[in-house]
């Protein structure tokens, strides 16, 4: 649920394209001369299993034509699903599931509210490979509580520890958010 509320919010709304955001990164080139927050779910799907990462705007173009390709041949549920266990979390942690393991020692089914809303909050904001390693070699891996996590990085990556910290505090209101289904 985090991660729809923080990556894509009107997922089961859209078929792969969200006007709203095209609308919404014009504004932010306009503003600030960059673009930023476009991709739907559906779009990000398509660009890891495309494996194309350049910022460009034929790269952009081709994916929200297969992103919308994609809605007539596959299931919401089943776009959704490739792309948390695909996705990347951090240094060597492809998936939830993986995240959720190296990170917090469970499955990902078995994650708390606070701890699925950390694991969302690393999509934009990947694990570090510092940190992860300092992490691990602590002795104080795993930790339960996402807060001690991010404590624990403020002294290794101070700025995606506010960053993350930020994010975290966003997806935790998931779980009160109303998503509309179609």
């Amino acid at each position: 649920m985090a991660v729809l509320y923080l990556e894509d919010r009107r997922f089961y709304v859209h078929k792969g394209i969200e006007l709203r955001s095209i609308v919404r990164a014009l504004k932010r080139l306009l503003q600030h001369g960059r673009i930023n927050g476009i991709s739907t779910i559906d779009q990000q799907v398509v660009r890891i299993a495309t494996r194309r990462f350049e910022r460009s705007f034929s790269r952009k173009a081709n994916e929200i034509t297969l992103a919308w390709l994609l809605n007539l041949h596959l299931s919401k549920r089943s776009i959704f699903e490739y792309y948390i266990y695909n996705a990347y979390f951090g240094y060597r942690m492809q998936g939830c599931e993986v995240a959720s393991r190296k990170i917090f020692g469970l499955h990902a089914s078995d994650l708390n509210e606070r701890q699925a809303s950390f694991i969302a909050s690393l999509l934009p904001l990947p694990f570090p490979k510092e940190v992860y390693q300092r992490y691990t070699e602590s002795g104080l891996h795993p930790l339960d509580d996402p807060s001690d996590i991010i404590a624990f990085a403020e002294s290794v990556a101070p700025r995606w520890s506010r960053r993350v910290m930020y994010r975290f505090n966003i997806a935790q209101q998931a779980y009160d958010f109303k998503f509309r289904s179609l």
